[in-house]
């Protein structure tokens, strides 16, 4: 006891030092430490709600809705129209969202009524910006510290004379009254005393930032300081928390607690403790203008009628009538609201014991149904059973036929795949061999015997090699630039120089080596040519391929500076040619007949060539070969 004393008489001074600031940081702290009355100094727990108390305070200075909008009654008077924004967080029945995303509860319908109310009296439009505060306890500071008129706290706010300090409430729509509830497992508590005396083998649950919070740190503070608090999201996790922990209790509003019940939270209420206030309220910043009017809505009759009607919506006629009995002050309290209670604690502990005996049967239906019907199936399967296996026998025979038809279809497919890709190597374009006879006409009328013997010449030549190559399904890449190569030297010696071309192969083992489609890359050489370089007005077309390995494919690209596929398509279309493009076509729908026999499939890619003056410049076709 002595060196108690001493250490009181020790610690004075720094307390004196402690309690100014105290003060100085009261205007932003998020939970208000209640001082007690009669109380002659400060025990040493002290410290650690201060501490607590400004902590809370930083983390809930992080909530910041940015500029909301929030006009001052003055404002919307004037201008007859205007928003203000309400900041709140769900907790049922007061304020939350039902399924559909839609905000209802008991201070919704009041907020909204309120507005209807000012619109109809006033004539004016006024609309509400809901915004969520991710945590109820960001709501209190961010009032408190506001500056903007037209913002409203709703979260079944209790008022006290402290808060009333540094925001303003709204008239009370409902009463106030925390209860003390416990773990179920706990004894039934008759006095306060019995309950005090326990407090040390007790652990608390409550909601940071709230009136409960100072009640459950008043007990702690007077009667036991080593008391373990323990913070949750909401009121109905406290319940719940509370329910699954022994020897644990909490303070909660009674309507929230009955509520807790309906919802099937198994915790006893303790008869002792009472916690009373003046009830349930809106908070406003103090420099608010909106204090006047909701002051006026709420002293109408026609309020008082609404308000009762809709807390009975949310929460049933007698239970509306029992929490405004029960909450009166204890002169005005009668037994028969005591008793009230009790019974309708038991109605709705044994509806949730009859709802649970008569789920249990259910389920105990449900299961005798089950075993049943699965012996009645075990029947079934064992009489199908060798039906089945019987079945099984012919249906693997008939398994292995379609098996062996499958594979005939697929060989026969196959077959006519190669039949057909070998008949479209053998043949060429109608219009270069009709072209190449003219040329060679051209030749021998303008006596010009020795360029249509030259032409002739490279003309056998071509055929002779596109002959041989048709035999097999693939070339060496190297045979086949040099078929392409004999083909567009033709083609330049029949247009007389109009173009030019340059044909190069990548010097790689892996490329030399590769083998390609006979002819492929010919079908998009020559359309390039017919539609895209030819078509240019003053000649000096080129078109450049080349051959190269990478990432186990055959790449080829064909470049030309034709005047692109939108001006190539005008150009047929006003000569009315329908057949230009058949080498094109042919030579798609060969490479679909080749991808059907293989994994990894060919692939092409057109690029429509821009200049600086995003004109059209020529065409880039990349072919990707992979290799087998």
């Amino acid at each position: 006891m002595h060196s108690a004393n001493h250490q009181n008489r020790q610690f004075k001074t720094p307390i004196r030092k402690v309690l100014r600031q105290f003060y100085k940081l009261k205007r932003a702290a998020n939970a208000h430490f209640v001082l007690l009355q009669g109380m002659k100094f400060f025990p040493s727990s002290f410290f650690f709600p201060l501490f607590l108390c400004i902590a809370i305070n930083t983390g809930a200075q992080n909530f910041d809705p940015g500029n909301i909008p929030a006009d001052s009654w003055k404002q919307v008077l004037e201008q007859k129209n205007g928003t203000v924004s309400v900041i709140w967080d769900p907790i049922d029945p007061f304020i939350y969202k039902d399924k559909s995303g839609k905000m209802v509860g008991v201070e919704t319908e009041i907020m909204e009524a309120f507005v209807a109310y000012l619109q109809k009296k006033y004539q004016l439009k006024l609309t509400i910006n809901w915004v969520a505060s991710g945590g109820f306890e960001n709501i209190y500071p961010y009032i408190k510290a506001s500056k903007k008129p037209g913002v409203f706290g709703w979260s079944y706010f209790s008022i006290t004379d402290e808060r009333k300090k540094e925001v303003q409430f709204s008239p009370p729509y409902m009463p106030d009254l925390n209860i003390v509830v416990t773990n179920n497992g706990m004894p039934n508590y008759s006095n306060n005393h019995d309950f005090l005396n326990d407090l040390k083998t007790m652990k608390a649950y409550t909601m940071k930032a709230t009136i409960m919070e100072q009640d459950v740190k008043r007990l702690k503070d007077n009667f036991y300081p080593g008391l373990s608090v323990n913070f949750m999201r909401d009121d109905y996790k406290v319940l719940e928390e509370i329910s699954n922990t022994k020897n644990s209790f909490g303070y909660v509003p009674l309507s929230i607690y009955i509520s807790a019940l309906q919802k099937g939270v198994k915790v006893k209420r303790q008869p002792v403790l009472l916690s009373r206030r003046e009830g349930f309220a809106a908070i406003m910043p103090l420099g608010s203008d909106w204090g006047a009017p909701i002051t006026e809505y709420f002293n109408t009759p026609e309020f008082k009628l609404f308000a009762n009607s809709i807390i009975k919506k949310y929460m049933g006629n007698e239970v509306s009538d029992l929490i405004f009995n029960v909450s009166e002050p204890d002169s005005l309290r009668t037994q028969k609201s005591d008793i009230e209670l009790l019974t309708l604690e038991k109605e709705i502990v044994t509806q949730r014991l009859v709802e649970s005996a008569i789920q249990i049967q259910d389920e105990r239906n449900l299961r005798s149904i089950l075993i049943l019907l699965g012996g009645v199936i075990i029947i079934i399967f064992i009489l199908a059973y060798n039906r089945i296996r019987e079945k099984q026998k012919i249906n693997k025979l008939l398994k292995h036929r379609n098996e062996i038809i499958v594979q005939q279809k697929e060989e026969i497919e196959r077959i006519n795949n190669q039949l057909e890709l070998k008949l479209m190597q053998a043949q060429l374009n109608p219009h270069f061999i009709f072209n190449s006879m003219n040329a060679i006409q051209y030749f021998v009328g303008v006596n010009d015997r020795k360029g249509a013997l030259n032409y002739i010449s490279s003309f056998s030549r071509f055929l002779r090699q596109l002959f041989k190559n048709a035999a097999g399904p693939g070339n060496p890449v190297i045979k086949e630039s040099e078929m392409l190569e004999q083909y567009l030297q033709l083609e330049k010696q029949r247009f007389e120089n109009k173009f030019d071309f340059t044909i190069s192969v990548e010097d790689t083992p892996e490329l030399i080596a590769a083998e390609m489609p006979s002819m492929l890359v010919q079908s998009f050489v020559e359309n390039a040519l017919y539609h895209g370089v030819l078509n240019r007005s003053n000649g000096g077309g080129m078109i450049t391929v080349y051959f190269f390995y990478k990432d186990s494919a055959i790449h080829v690209i064909i470049d030309d500076n034709g005047v692109g596929r939108v001006k190539a398509k005008e150009i047929i279309f006003r000569k009315g040619a329908d057949d230009l493009t058949t080498q094109k076509n042919f030579a798609e729908h060969r490479i679909e007949l080749l991808n059907r026999n293989r994994k990894e499939k060919i692939i092409i890619q057109t690029e429509d060539k821009l200049d600086e003056h995003n004109e059209p410049a020529g065409t880039k076709i990349h072919i990707a070969i992979p290799l087998d």
